[in-house]
């Protein structure tokens, strides 16, 4: 039934432009995948915790991160459900935005340091 309820849209100019829309969306989000997979695969291998880096800035400055993250609002943010854990984003406004609702967002991070206010990240993508 969906098969055809497409086909009688194709025609349709909008719904042409909405699909090939859709596809150049996904297309560029799968090469967006693969252009982050080593990062990943580092960031998987290494399983950095926020204690790890938190304790030692400098020796981790640079290496990956895949972490959930909250991000309710600009200019915060933490990990997965820990306000005691503050993150600092050095692009915030390239992170998704979770909304205040408890839930995280897996995310791909490089590790800038690490202070007072938290640790410092900049933003890679979403795997």
């Amino acid at each position: 039934m969906l098969v055809g309820i497409l086909v009688a849209l194709l025609p349709w100019e909008p719904a042409g432009v909405w699909l090939a829309g859709r596809f150049d969306l996904a297309r560029s989000r799968r090469a967006e995948r693969r252009a982050m997979a080593p990062q990943l695969a580092l960031a998987r291998r290494l399983a950095l915790s926020y204690e790890a880096v938190a304790a030692d800035p400098k020796a981790h400055a640079g290496e990956p991160v895949a972490w959930c993250v909250d991000h309710p609002g600009a200019g915060v943010a933490f990990l997965e459900g820990r306000p005691s854990q503050p993150l600092v984003w050095s692009n915030d406004a390239a992170v998704p935005v979770t909304g205040s609702k408890g839930r995280c967002a897996k995310v791909l991070a490089v590790v800038e340091g690490a202070g007072p206010d938290g640790v410092r990240l900049r933003f890679v993508g979403q795997p």
